[in-house]
C-alpha cells in the first residue's frame, strides 16, 4: 500500500475513470468498497470513510473464479469487521460520565448507555483522561459548592468614607414610529391584441371583431389607469396625514422627556443635600443599595433609621447552619473517582460562624457607605433554632454588635482578605456567646429605642 496523487474523472454514479501516470484506470463501486481495472491488473478496495483504515487486495492468475470467490468474502470478512470497528470507534467517542456523590465512584459507559470491556476502558482511559479529570474536578465542586464565597464575602463591603451617587434613569418611553413610506404599485401597462395576418384582413366582420376587441383593450386600459391614479392619491393623502400625525406625536413625546430629564436633573442636583436631610431618601437609597447587593443567599433584612439618619438599627434573618454544604469532595489520587466525605462537625460550625459574621461586616460598611448621615450603625443577627426543652424551632439570636463610623473606618478596605469578620465584630461592643469550636449560644440583643422596623428581602 501506498499514497498516490491522482484525477479523477466521474462518469457515473458509481463508476469513475482514473487518468494517473501509468495509464487508464477504471474504478467501480460505493464509497468503502469498489474495484478497480487497469494496466498492472484488478483490484478490490476497502475502506472506512474517515478512519484512514482502508483493504486492498490484486485479483487476478490462474484459477480465476475461485480467486475472486475467495477473495470477496476475505473482502466481506474484513468490511464486516471494519465497520464494527466503526461502530466502536463512534461510541467511544461520545462516552457518559455519571457519579455517585455519595461514594464519588465514577461510571463510564458508551454512548448507547452500555458498559465498556476492559480493553475499551483502557482506550477511553489513554485518550481522554485530562477531559475526564476535569469533568470529575467539575463534580468536585459542586459538592464543595460556595463555600469559598460563603466565607469570603465580606471581602467586596464598600469603605465607610465613600458615597453614593444619583444614577439619572434613563427616559424609557420609545420615540414614536415614523411611518413607513408607502410602495408604489405597477402603472398598469396597455397590451394590446397582435396585429391581424395577410389573410385576416381580406375578410370584414374579422376586421370588424378585431377592431372590436381592440377597443374593449383600450377602454378596460384607461378604466384601470383610472383606478391605479385614484388609489396612488389615495395612498400619498393618506401618508401625509399619517406624517403630520407622527410629528404631532413627536412633539408631545420630546415635550415629555425633557421635563422628565429636567426633574432628573434636579433630583441628581439635590440628592447629596436630600441625602442628609429628607429620611425619604434615605430609606428608598438604603433600601435601592441593599436590593444591589449580590448575594448568595436568599436573607431578610430589617432596618430602622432614627434620630434624623445619625443612628441605624439592623435585624439579619441569617442562614442555618445546614444551609451550608455539608460534604467535601476532592479528585483522588488515581485520578479515576472523588473522595467524598462528611465535614466535620467544627469545621462546619467554624464556616458558618465565617460567614454569618461576614454578613453582618458587609452590611455594616453598605450603611456607612450608603448614608453620610450614619454615625452608629447596630446590627443584630437571628437564626431558627430547635429548643430541645420545649421541641419547638425558636429565634435565637446570635450576635447584636454596635459600632461608630470612626471605629469602624480604621480597617483597612484596601486589604479585605487579611480581615477575619468574626474578629472584626468582636473589636466592637458586641454581645455574643461563641467557643472557639464555633458553637453560637443565645443572647438578648441591643433594643432599638423607638419606632418599629421596615422589611426588606434579598
Amino acid at each position: 500500500m501506498g499514497f498516490r496523487f491522482r484525477r479523477s474523472i466521474r462518469i457515473a454514479p458509481g463508476l469513475r475513470v482514473n487518468v494517473g501516470k501509468r495509464g487508464v484506470s477504471l474504478s467501480a463501486g460505493v464509497r468503502g468498497a469498489s474495484v478497480t481495472v487497469g494496466p498492472r491488473g484488478t483490484y478490490t478496495n476497502v475502506g472506512i470513510p474517515g478512519t484512514g483504515i482502508s483493504y486492498r487486495e490484486k485479483v487476478g492468475g490462474g484459477s480465476e473464479q475461485r480467486r475472486t470467490a475467495r477473495t470477496q468474502q476475505r473482502l466481506e470478512r474484513e468490511y464486516e469487521r471494519l465497520e464494527r470497528e466503526r461502530i466502536r470507534q463512534e461510541a467511544l467517542s461520545k462516552i457518559k460520565l455519571s457519579l455517585d456523590k455519595e461514594t464519588g465512584e465514577l461510571q463510564i459507559e458508551n454512548s448507547f448507555g452500555g458498559p465498556l470491556s476492559r480493553q475499551d476502558l483502557k482506550l477511553v482511559w489513554d485518550q481522554k483522561r485530562s477531559a475526564i479529570l476535569e469533568w470529575l474536578q467539575q463534580q468536585a465542586e459542586e459538592i464543595n459548592g460556595d463555600v469559598e464565597m460563603l466565607t469570603s464575602i465580606h471581602h467586596d463591603t464598600p469603605s465607610p468614607n465613600s458615597e453614593p451617587e444619583y444614577e439619572i434613569v434613563p427616559f424609557d418611553e420609545p420615540s414614536p414610529e415614523q411611518p413607513k413610506q408607502p410602495e408604489a404599485t405597477s402603472k398598469p401597462q396597455l397590451r394590446l391584441m397582435p396585429p391581424l395576418g395577410f389573410f385576416a384582413r381580406l375578410f370584414k366582420n374579422k376586421r370588424s371583431t378585431y377592431e372590436k376587441q381592440q377597443q374593449q383593450l383600450r377602454e378596460e386600459h384607461e378604466r384601470a389607469l383610472l383606478f391605479w391614479e385614484e388609489t396612488e392619491r389615495k395612498k400619498i393623502e393618506d401618508y401625509q396625514t399619517r406624517l403630520q400625525e407622527h410629528a404631532d406625536l413627536k412633539k408631545d413625546w420630546e415635550n415629555r422627556r425633557n421635563d422628565y430629564e429636567a426633574k432628573e436633573a434636579d433630583k441628581k442636583a439635590s440628592f447629596h443635600e436630600l441625602l442628609r436631610t429628607s429620611e425619604e431618601v434615605m430609606n428608598k437609597t438604603l433600601e435601592d443599595a441593599l436590593n444591589s447587593l449580590s448575594w448568595p443567599r436568599e436573607t431578610l433584612v430589617s432596618y430602622q433609621i432614627t434620630n434624623q439618619g445619625q443612628r441605624v438599627w439592623l435585624d439579619v434573618d441569617l442562614p442555618e447552619i445546614e444551609d451550608l454544604p455539608q460534604k467535601v469532595a476532592s479528585v483522588a489520587s488515581t485520578g479515576k473517582k472523588l473522595n467524598v466525605k462528611t465535614k466535620a462537625v467544627k469545621q462546619l460550625q467554624l464556616e458558618y460562624a465565617q460567614h454569618v459574621h461576614g454578613i453582618a461586616f458587609r452590611l455594616l460598611g453598605t450603611v456607612f457607605a450608603t448614608l453620610p448621615t450614619a454615625d452608629t450603625v447596630v446590627i443584630s443577627g437571628f437564626s431558627q433554632r430547635l429548643d430541645s426543652s420545649i421541641g419547638r424551632i425558636r429565634d435565637d439570636y446570635l450576635f447584636s454588635a454596635k459600632t461608630k463610623r470612626g471605629q469602624y473606618s480604621n480597617i483597612d478596605f484596601d486589604a479585605l482578605d487579611k480581615v477575619n469578620p468574626v474578629d472584626a465584630l468582636g473589636g466592637f461592643e458586641i454581645r455574643r456567646k461563641l467557643t472557639t469550636a464555633g458553637v453560637f449560644k443565645a443572647i438578648d440583643p441591643f433594643e432599638p429605642q423607638e419606632g418599629v422596623g421596615s422589611g426588606l428581602e434579598m
